[in-house]
């Protein structure tokens, strides 16, 4: 098989080293991807094509005849790419357009969510800056979350502890130009506290394989401090799940969150097929509240995930691009039997002035530099922004590389890769040294 990956980071690569496992596939190409990934998987290819240039990539992958393409940012799910492929007889994993906008749009996920009986936040929508300011003023509560309706990288979510946090959040968004531009849709929800969680299904429209679930480290500094970023380390699986006999909370998620939500989009016209990503969040009072859904793989949750899969995961990635899931599942007499019973552990290693906020520019052309750097056996370092020049990398975005190990315990894991990371340098560099050391 010849098989086409979307997108240009670490997911990306952690996509593209978890197919070149599989014995069905001879050659990868990854569009527009980045020098780092072609130096650890020999054989691999890069091809300077931008991931939303779908009209490009659905041209290379005609003349190239790919038999599966993988999509990994949601900027490509949302421009179509999924119905243009498709509507040329090319087997995609992804949502289409319409199924995109569970991501895309805030307010619809908390339609479909209503919709399905899943449970979330209370909220309220607004068009008009007046309106939500006065919602605001007239709350009985101090703490909310204030989000833009659509993609903003991340950026978009505002957890305001007060009042004031929250007026000024709104004016950033809708009058500031804060993202770039004033958002025109906003919606507003209930505080809540408790452990986040992320948790992934492979989906084909009918049905779904649940994935794993892993918990992710947002913030750029120790103890959850500084701003927001893309992710900074994650660690899998979620240690907060109980999967006791008497409460299994990953079969409640699948029951009460995954099903549900696939049962409902396909009722609306809409199904839903390829990676639907949950955030929740588990309440101190131990129930589950889904805070978004995004419908790709996660970054840097992709990094501990695939590590962890024991098994051949692109005949699953077939079936669910071919709409026959169950089908499959039935006939290899299995369910959701992907996963290792190890525990994995990544680490993001950032630019100087990343996230860019506050004034700091993201600073590029540090020269990467591996002192006596050996990865074992259990080891996998994914390259993000990174260039090469004169056969050395150096730094090219915010988020550079991050390293991934296995071990059969959490703090084992922790230990080994946080003494690895020891033998990467470059100047500026930016990282956590608690990943995966909370308790949860």
């Amino acid at each position: 098989m010849k098989i086409l990956i979307i997108g240009s980071g670490g997911r990306e690569h952690a996509l593209a080293h978890c197919v070149s496992k599989s014995n069905l596939v001879s050659r990868i190409v990854v569009c527009p991807g980045n020098p780092g990934m072609m130096s650890t998987l020999p054989g691999l290819e890069c091809k300077a094509i931008a991931a939303t240039d779908v009209e490009g990539l659905m041209a290379f992958a005609l003349a190239e005849k790919f038999d599966l393409t993988i999509v990994g940012p949601e900027a490509s799910l949302s421009l179509g790419i999924v119905d243009a492929f498709e509507k040329n007889g090319l087997a995609i994993v992804g949502p289409t357009l319409a199924a995109s906008q569970l991501e895309s749009s805030k307010a619809f996920a908390k339609k479909i969510m209503k919709k399905a009986h899943v449970p979330t936040a209370a909220y309220a929508e607004f068009f008009e800056v007046e309106s939500a300011l006065h919602w605001i003023s007239k709350s009985e509560h101090e703490k909310m979350v204030v989000k833009c309706d659509g993609l903003a990288q991340g950026k978009g979510v505002i957890v305001c502890q007060t009042k004031d946090e929250a007026t000024n959040a709104v004016r950033a968004l809708m009058l500031d130009k804060f993202l770039g531009e004033n958002i025109d849709h906003i919606i507003i929800e209930e505080f809540l506290e408790g452990v986040e969680v992320s948790a992934f299904a492979l989906c084909d429209g009918h049905t779904f394989s649940f994935l794993g679930t892993a918990c992710d480290h947002k913030r750029l500094f120790d103890g959850d401090e500084g701003p927001n970023t893309g992710g900074m380390g994650t660690f899998a699986p979620a240690r907060c799940l109980d999967n006791s006999e008497k409460k299994n909370d990953e079969k409640w998620i699948e029951e009460n969150i995954f099903s549900p939500m696939i049962e409902t989009m396909n009722k609306e016209g809409i199904p839903f097929s390829g990676i639907l990503f949950a955030g929740l969040m588990k309440t101190p009072d131990k129930s589950w509240q889904v805070l978004e859904f995004n419908v790709r793989f996660g970054d840097p949750e992709t990094q501990v995930l695939l590590p962890l899969l024991n098994e051949d995961l692109v005949p699953w990635l077939m079936a669910a691009a071919s709409h026959s899931l169950e089908s499959f599942q039935r006939k290899i007499e299995r369910k959701n039997t992907l996963r290792k019973n190890k525990h994995a552990i990544h680490v993001v290693m950032a630019a100087h002035g990343y996230p860019g906020t506050e004034g700091m520019k993201v600073r590029a052309g540090d020269k990467i530099e591996f002192t006596d750097f050996r990865p074992g056996e259990f080891d996998s370092l994914y390259f993000a922004g990174v260039e090469m020049k004169d056969q050395s990398f150096y730094t090219k975005g915010g988020r550079i590389l991050g390293l991934t190990t296995l071990a059969e315990d959490p703090e084992t894991a922790r230990l080994n890769v946080y003494a690895k990371l020891e033998a990467i340098h470059f100047d500026g560099a930016q990282f956590r040294h608690d990943i995966g050391a909370r308790a949860e």
